[in-house]
């Protein structure tokens, strides 16, 4: 891979992540006004907004979101072929799309883990209430909530965000299994 494909790469995994942590802030109904959130609308509203039109958003979720980074995921492989030569061997366009499909997966599964783990970390060094931490419990809640309900009451220690880190872990290697090479290169 050439720097060239890697910067591709890399663009539209960024830009990717930030559509997918948008649909997650709209489903979580995170405070709009956050400065994380602000930033968030700033940078995909021009994207988003003459799609917005097109697609709507059904139940909180902001699927012109979800399918603008489904699109970008799908076209990163056909793309990094254009600019260098990288070749997957008898790819068609339904195996792009799938790939795309699976990016989309793991970019929100790795989403949630980064999340649970920042959470985590500023858990330990910050009592105070600022942003960060407000955000971060408004994204967590509608997952952890569930386990919550069926672990026991330990007290002060909340063992909900480990079993959901565990879970994704769990689901990584299972998706892995079932789809082996598809889900590697939606690692790429």
């Amino acid at each position: 891979m050439n720097s060239l494909q890697l910067l591709v790469f890399m663009l539209i995994d960024i830009y990717g992540l930030i559509l997918v942590l948008r649909a997650w802030f709209q489903f979580s109904r995170v405070d709009f006004y956050n400065p994380i959130s602000q930033s968030l609308v700033k940078i995909t509203q021009p994207i988003l907004n003459p799609l917005s039109a097109m697609i709507p958003t059904i139940k909180n979720i902001n699927l012109s979101a979800l399918v603008l980074a489904f699109v970008l995921f799908s076209i990163k492989f056909p793309l990094a072929h254009l600019v260098g030569n990288l070749f997957i061997a008898n790819a068609e366009w339904l195996d792009y799309l799938f790939i795309g499909t699976l990016t989309l997966v793991r970019t929100f599964g790795k989403a949630v883990f980064y999340v649970l783990l920042i959470g985590a970390v500023m858990s330990w060094f910050n009592r105070g209430e600022n942003p960060m931490q407000f955000v971060l419990a408004q994204l967590t809640y509608p997952l952890l909530r569930p386990i919550q309900r069926i672990l026991p009451n330990t007290g002060m220690l909340d063992f909900s965000p480990m079993v959901l880190a565990f879970a994704l872990f769990f689901l990584n290697s299972v998706l892995n299994d079932l789809f082996g090479i598809y889900w590697a290169l939606a690692s790429y």
